[in-house]
């Protein structure tokens, strides 16, 4: 059976498996593009990770929908255990979502909630599905940009339940494990909490942030583990410049409390329905298509390679084909010159998939696109740089807090700025082409039981707090009304801890019978406000 594929060429190397484009072939000369997963051949000794590998394909094969990536095959060889996936003509959703920051625009809000609701509609199926009358999956916990594909026309695709949180034909999730990308998880998952759906239901909710505000909410806590400490103590700012009834459901979701958030998915799912129904705005694949095409983004995978590359390339799965090496924490990366023509070279999905093409350019007047202000724009990270140990023990690319990656001088003057995301990606080279949004490079790396072991003491646990500067608001006469920034946090006298971002910052009391009273104080620093109201 392992004869019905061939490996192309190697795409990208995770903590547990290499990703490869492959042709699947069958009879009278049929041949398909797909992608293949092999787990690593160091790794298959390793009876746990051998499981949750099986485990992804064993969820695969319940999976069946249109917004989810498809898992074709599994099988064995020497070299390996194997899937064989669908390889999407596209992109991942993180790659757009840098495109249009660079340029300074936003995908228009029905776009955004038509994205929303397809991610949705894929985790409905996955949440409804049951074996032996028992739910298969109960959490995707990895809802993030980089595991949403966006095709050529217009498909929305999830993918990647490699770390789901399985039920019923797996062994299920350790007590005290976060596996996922902290800038895009939830704060009951940060604080070690068991994954629900709610979570994921809060991820979506932070991606819905970033794509209708143009960063993520949390941008300015800087390095990932700040943003993980604001995930889990603070508010997203408001989406003042979102239409109103889309705000509220994505604020909604972005609830702190789980409980506070839609009830379940297809509440949510109904909210945008409703959404869209009145924002008198077409809403389908093919309008999605066609914000795409006038972005003008790099070549898809499937673009760069015509069929007879793809046949002149091909190799026997696991036949005279080394393993690409391991990627690991580090930053930094230096390359001379091109690699010779049959040295392939080989980055981790990250790199990959964000990888876009310096020449890439947007038309002056596209319709339907939004442009933000220049001072929203940072500085683009750093790439980051391939490890030589494959022992060494494999740590989140977004949880490196120590390194600060630093741009060359032929990468800052070769792009134009980009907003900070905090889910961190390699710029384009030379000699990279584009991963057209290939299904699945997991299980992404684990934040494990030591981590949270080593942080929760100290910001985590019931027992301590952050030490955040104190702001103080009074009022005379007490029981005014406190909107910061808009939100409402209680009523005078409030003693709250000031965690927004350093600037001046709004806030207005009210109170019946007395006139509003409007100030600021600076964020991030300690404050005190002494309101004196006047009556109407």
């Amino acid at each position: 059976m392992n004869d019905r594929y061939r490996l192309v060429r190697p795409l990208a190397t995770g903590g547990m498996a290499e990703l490869f484009l492959g042709i699947a072939q069958g009879a009278e000369g049929f041949e398909k593009p797909v992608a293949i997963k092999r787990m690593l051949p160091h790794l298959a000794k390793d009876e746990s990770l051998v499981q949750m590998f099986v485990s992804e394909a064993r969820l695969a094969t319940h999976l069946h929908h249109q917004n989810i990536a498809t898992v074709y095959d599994v099988g064995t060889h020497t070299a390996g255990l194997f899937l064989v996936m669908e390889l999407v003509n596209g992109w991942d959703l993180g790659v757009l979502m840098r495109h249009m920051a660079r340029r300074g625009l936003r995908m228009p809000p029905h776009l955004v909630a038509f994205i929303g609701a397809q991610v949705l509609a894929g985790l409905i199926h996955a949440y409804r599905r049951t074996h032996q009358g028992r739910p298969v999956l109960t959490a995707h916990r990895d809802i993030s940009p980089s595991n949403i594909l966006v095709s050529r026309e217009g498909e929305v695709k999830l993918t990647d339940f490699g770390i789901a949180k399985l039920e019923g034909i797996s062994h299920g999730t350790q007590p005290g494990v976060f596996k996922g990308k902290p800038s895009y998880a939830s704060p009951e998952t940060v604080r070690g909490e068991p994954a629900t759906a709610a979570s994921d239901q809060f991820s979506l909710g932070l991606i819905l942030h970033e794509l209708l505000g143009g960063v993520h909410p949390f941008h300015d806590a800087g390095d990932p583990m700040g943003v993980a400490v604001a995930i889990a103590t603070r508010p997203p700012p408001p989406l003042p410049e979102a239409p109103a009834p889309l705000a509220e459901g994505v604020m909604r979701a972005l609830s702190r409390q789980p409980g506070a958030r839609f009830a379940h998915p297809e509440a949510m799912a109904e909210a945008l329905a409703r959404y869209l129904s009145r924002a008198g705005e077409p809403a389908s694949s093919n309008t999605l298509a066609a914000f795409i095409a006038g972005l003008e983004l790099p070549p898809t995978l499937l673009e760069q390679d015509t069929p007879s590359d793809l046949q002149m390339n091909a190799t026997t799965l696991g036949r005279g084909l080394k393993s690409p090496p391991e990627l690991s924490h580090g930053f930094e990366i230096h390359i001379e010159e091109p690699p010779a023509p049959d040295v392939l070279p080989v980055r981790s999905l990250e790199q990959v998939a964000g990888a876009v093409g310096a020449t890439a350019s947007i038309p002056k007047t596209q319709p339907g696109l939004r442009h933000l202000p220049r001072e929203a724009l940072a500085p683009e990270p750093a790439p980051l740089a391939p490890s030589a140990a494959p022992d060494a023990p494999e740590v989140p690319l977004e949880l490196a807090w120590g390194a600060r990656p630093t741009a060359t001088a032929e990468d800052e003057g070769a792009r134009a700025p980009l907003a900070a995301f905090p889910e961190q990606r390699a710029p384009a080279r030379r000699w990279m082409g584009l991963l057209g949004a290939v299904a699945l490079l997991g299980p992404l790396l684990v934040l494990t039981v030591p981590w949270l072991q080593d942080l929760r003491p100290h910001w985590l646990s019931k027992e301590q707090v952050i030490a955040y500067p104190s702001l103080s608001i009074e009022s005379h006469p007490e029981g005014a009304r406190v909107l910061v920034e808009g939100v409402d946090q209680g009523k005078t006298p409030l003693v709250m801890d000031n965690t927004y971002p350093p600037g001046e910052v709004s806030v207005q009391l009210t109170l019946p019978g007395y006139k509003p009273w409007k100030g600021t104080f600076t964020g991030g620093a300690p404050a005190t406000l002494d309101a004196r109201l006047q009556r109407r």
